[in-house]
C-alpha cells in the first residue's frame, strides 16, 4: 500500500485504517503497518474492536469509551512495534483486552441479561446504571410472534409524561359554493381544530434471584444463566401485559393503593359516549355513577350478537373506513382477530365454496373428492387488501375463562360472595336489555345462564366462588343458575370476602350456559371496579351486551396520524437495593395508546363461532 503524504481528517483516518485492517477474511492483515505513524496512534478501540467480527464472529460496541491504562499499554506494544512479533502479540493480548472489556461492562446486551457471570452485574456490591433492554425487547419478540400488536404497532416518542396532539377536524365546509364574480372574493374558510392530551402510564414487573442461584450461576452449577432467564421472563409477562392491556385496560379500577394507573384500552375508546358506556363493565354503582351497557353503536362499530364473522362483515367495515373514515389506502390496515375467528373464516369459504369430507375419488376415475384447507392471509376488499393476524390476547383473561384448578394466585383477596336474580323492570340507569327473541343466530336468549365472580388485584384472581349453601359460608363450584327471559335484566350483588391481608382491586363476572367452570362457554362477560381503600359490596347488571362463548376482532390502522402508541422510554431494567438474600430489578414500561381517529378503525363485538353442521 502507498504511503500517504497528505495529514488526512480523524475521519479520513479511521476510514483508511478499518479499510486495511479489514482487508482479506482474516482480522488483522500487516498491511496496517503500511500506514503512516500518525493515522495508526489515532485508531480508537472501536476500530480495533470492530476488525475482530471475523475472527470469532463477536460484535463488541464498546461505545467509543477511553481506554484504560492497560489497553493503552497493549496498543503502545503493537504500533511502535510493526513486525510480525507484534502481529503475535497483537493475537495473545487480544484476549485479554477483551476480558477486560467483559469485565468493565462494555456490552449492553451481556450487561443487560448479566451475561453468564452473575458477579458482573448483580453481587459484586457496585451501584448499577439503569440498563436499556431495547436488545431484549427485539429478541422477545422474535421468538415469540404472539405478541403481535407490540410487534405490529407504530411507537412515537413522548418527551412528556403527558402525550398531546392535535386533530384536524375540517379543512373548511365543503357544504357551500366557491364559484365568485370577476373582482370578486371568495368567501373565508375557516378549518376546525381539537387539542386533544393522554397521560403516560407506567407498567412494570419486578423479578430477581435468591443467593442460592446467585452462587450456584457464579460456580456454572445450574443449566441456565438464572439472571437472564428471569430477565425473558419478565419481559414475556411484562409485554403479555401491555398486549393484552391494548384492548381491555380500564382506567377505573386502580392500583392496589387506589391509584388511577391505567388508560382506557381500544374497546373503550371505540364504543360512543367514553367511559360512562363502555359496553365491556356492564352496569356497577362505582363512585355514585352508573356504568350500564353499551351505546347505540356508531361509526367504527358491529356487535355481531354471537353471531360468527362473515366476509361480508369485513366487507361493509372496508366501505365504511374508505367512506366515513376517508382512509384512501389501506396499505398500513390490519385485522386482529382470535385463532378462533380466522379458523372460523377458512371453514366458511371451505363451506360454502367446496366439498368437505366428501369420498376420496380413486386415480382415473371423475368426480370431486375431499379437498384440504388453505389458510386466507387476507381479505381482498374493493378498497384494499385487508391482511388477517391472530392474536390470544383478545380475551381480558387467558382464554377468557375463570381459574379452573380451585387455586387461587398467589397474594389473591379473598373469595367473595354473590346473590343474582333477574328481573324484568330496567333498573334505573340501565336502557336496554340485549336478551332478545332473535340474535345474530336468530334464536332466543331465553334461557338459564350459570354464574361465578371471582376478586383480583395487581397480584392475581382469586378461585372463582358460585353457589353457598345454607348452612355454609364456603362457597362451591356450582354456578348460581338464573333463567332469564327476553328483556330481563340480571341484578348480581356482590360482597366482598373476609380480609385475608390481600387488597382488593375488582371483580370479574364469569357466565356459561352449563353448570361447569370447565365448559368453554363459560367466559368472562364483565369486570367491576372496587376502591381498594373501602372496598364494599357492589351491584351490577347483566343485560347481555358481553355475551358467551364470543371473542372480538378489530381493523386497525397504524400510521402515527390515526393511532400512536406513545413512548416515553423504551422497556427499562432498574437494579433494587439488596435488603434481603435476594437480588431483585424491576423491568419498566412507559407508554400510552390512542386512538386519534376513531373512523379509521373497527371494532367486531360479540364474535360466535361458525359451526356449520349446527349454524346451516
Amino acid at each position: 500500500m502507498a504511503r500517504i503524504t497528505e495529514m488526512p481528517t480523524n475521519g479520513q483516518r479511521n476510514t483508511r485504517l478499518l479499510s486495511a485492517m479489514m482487508n482479506g477474511t482474516s482480522a488483522l492483515k500487516p498491511g496496517v503497518w503500511d500506514l503512516p505513524m500518525e493515522e495508526r496512534n489515532v485508531v480508537s478501540y472501536e476500530a480495533l474492536a470492530r476488525s475482530w467480527k471475523n475472527q470469532d464472529n463477536q460484535v463488541v460496541r464498546p461505545q467509543d469509551r477511553m481506554m484504560s491504562g492497560d489497553e493503552a499499554a497493549y496498543m503502545n506494544i503493537l504500533f511502535k512495534n510493526p513486525n510480525i512479533g507484534a502481529w503475535n502479540q497483537l493475537q495473545k493480548s487480544y484476549s485479554l483486552m477483551r476480558q477486560s472489556f467483559l469485565n468493565g461492562r462494555a456490552l449492553d446486551f451481556e450487561r443487560a441479561l448479566a451475561s453468564t457471570n452473575l458477579g458482573a452485574g448483580y453481587a459484586d456490591g457496585n451501584a448499577m446504571a439503569t440498563l436499556n433492554l431495547d436488545t431484549t425487547m427485539t429478541s422477545v419478540l422474535y421468538d415469540n410472534q404472539h405478541l403481535v400488536l407490540w410487534n405490529w404497532l407504530n411507537r412515537v416518542p413522548s418527551i412528556n409524561p403527558l402525550y398531546q396532539w392535535t386533530e384536524r377536524d375540517q379543512y373548511g365546509s365543503i357544504r357551500g359554493g366557491f364559484a365568485f364574480a370577476q373582482g370578486g372574493v371568495p368567501a373565508t374558510g375557516i378549518g376546525a381544530w381539537t387539542r386533544n392530551q393522554a397521560q403516560v402510564c407506567f407498567f412494570g414487573v419486578r423479578r430477581g434471584i435468591t443467593d442460592v442461584e446467585a452462587q450456584s450461576g457464579l460456580l456454572g452449577g445450574v443449566m441456565v444463566d438464572p439472571v437472564q432467564e428471569e430477565d425473558r421472563d419478565g419481559a414475556f409477562q411484562l409485554l403479555g401485559l401491555a398486549e393484552n392491556n391494548f384492548s381491555f385496560a380500564d382506567p377505573t379500577v386502580t392500583d392496589n393503593y387506589g391509584n388511577t394507573v391505567n388508560y382506557p384500552g381500544l374497546i373503550m375508546q371505540m364504543i360512543d359516549g367514553g367511559p360512562l358506556n363502555y359496553q365491556y363493565f356492564g352496569p356497577n354503582a362505582l363512585n355514585g355513577q352508573q356504568h350500564f351497557g353499551r351505546a347505540a353503536a356508531g361509526v367504527g362499530v358491529t356487535d355481531l350478537q354471537g353471531k360468527y364473522l362473515e366476509f361480508g362483515d369485513i366487507n361493509n367495515s372496508s366501505s365504511s373506513l374508505y367512506n366515513q373514515g376517508k382512509l384512501g389506502s389501506f396499505a398500513n390496515l390490519r385485522m386482529f382477530a382470535s385463532p378462533n375467528t380466522l379458523t372460523d373464516l377458512s371453514n366458511l369459504r371451505a363451506f360454502t365454496e367446496r366439498r368437505l369430507l366428501g369420498p376420496e375419488i380413486p386415480t382415473g376415475r371423475s368426480g370431486m373428492g375431499f379437498v384440504t384447507g388453505e389458510p386466507i392471509p387476507s381479505y381482498a376488499s374493493p378498497f384494499g387488501v385487508i391482511p388477517f393476524t391472530a392474536s390470544i390476547f383478545l380475551q381480558e383473561v387467558p382464554n377468557g375463562q375463570p381459574i379452573q384448578n380451585g387455586n387461587s394466585d398467589a397474594l389473591a383477596p379473598a373469595q367473595p360472595t354473590f346473590t343474582a336474580t333477574a328481573h324484568s323492570t330496567l333498573p334505573t340507569g340501565v336502557t336496554d336489555s340485549y336478551f332478545v327473541a332473535s340474535n345474530g343466530l336468530g334464536e332466543s336468549d331465553a334461557a338459564t345462564y350459570y354464574y361465578w365472580v371471582s376478586a383480583a388485584n395487581d397480584n392475581g384472581e382469586s378461585a372463582p366462588v358460585g353457589t353457598v349453601a345454607a348452612s355454609s359460608t364456603t362457597p362451591d363450584v356450582d354456578g348460581v343458575a338464573v333463567a332469564v327471559d327476553v328483556g330481563q335484566v340480571v341484578t348480581l350483588t356482590i360482597t366482598p370476602g373476609s380480609s385475608n391481608g390481600n387488597v382488593l382491586t375488582r371483580f370479574r363476572v364469569y357466565r356459561g350456559t352449563y353448570n361447569s367452570i370447565n365448559d368453554p362457554n363459560t367466559q368472562i362477560i364483565g369486570h367491576i371496579a372496587v376502591n381498594p381503600n373501602s372496598p364494599a359490596a357492589q351491584s351490577w347488571y347483566d343485560n347481555n351486551s358481553t355475551r358467551n362463548g364470543t371473542s372480538i376482532a378489530l381493523i386497525l390502522e397504524r400510521t402515527p396520524n390515526n393511532m400512536a402508541l406513545a413512548q416515553l422510554a423504551p422497556m427499562t431494567k432498574y437494579p433494587l437495593a439488596i435488603v434481603e438474600t435476594k437480588v431483585e430489578w424491576l423491568l419498566l414500561l412507559y407508554h400510552v395508546l390512542v386512538i386519534k381517529a376513531r373512523q379509521r378503525a373497527w371494532l367486531f363485538l360479540n364474535v360466535g363461532r361458525f359451526l356449520p353442521y349446527v349454524n346451516s
